[in-house]
């Protein structure tokens, strides 16, 4: 399953160290790899175990992998390290998808940064927390004309709550990256 998370934006005048490239000016994505399929538009609850650094038209687009939080596999994947570990080649299918699937409209395969690994879901934390933490800013700024934003940001119920959950999540503070 494919989608992406509400509240957070990769902003395209930010440009990740990690990556080298700006944000895709879209929320982050999420490849959700339980066994049960949704409809689109569907919602659901998933557990963040890894993230990989796709580079899309010189843009990056992370792609965060996930599983439905209700999945019999859930209790058992906590990291990138338990589906390498139970569900082997995995998170090599996911990465290869996304490198050719635009080969087909004629475009160039995308490539993927830090040494095409998937990295922990430790640092995928830390890409939401960023991420998150862009969207918060637009929303604060008034956003741009590219992006349709709420008319009063105010609105937006539990935005706080949010950044809270986050923060119990993944406390803030900067994430190890392997080598």
């Amino acid at each position: 399953n494919y989608g992406c998370f509400p509240r957070t934006w990769e902003d395209p005048n930010h440009v990740p160290e990690a990556t080298g490239y700006p944000g895709d000016n879209d929320p982050l994505d999420v490849c959700e790899i339980g066994l049960r399929q949704i409809q689109t538009g569907g919602i659901r609850a998933v557990k963040v175990l890894g993230v990989l650094a796709m580079i899309d038209d010189d843009e990056t687009d992370w792609k965060i992998v996930a599983i439905d939080a209700e999945d019999r596999w859930a209790s058992e994947l906590n990291d990138v390290e338990d589906v390498e570990r139970l569900v082997p080649g995995t998170i090599s299918l996911i990465r290869e998808w996304f490198r050719t699937y635009k080969i087909p409209d004629g475009k160039p395969p995308n490539k993927f940064a830090l040494g095409e690994k998937c990295m922990s879901a430790e640092y995928a934390y830390g890409v939401v927390r960023e991420t998150h933490g862009a969207y918060r800013k637009l929303l604060a700024s008034g956003g741009h004309d590219e992006l349709h934003l709420p008319r009063e940001p105010s609105a937006l119920r539990e935005l706080d709550r949010d950044g809270a959950f986050l923060d119990e999540l993944c406390p803030p503070g900067p994430v190890a990256v392997a080598a």
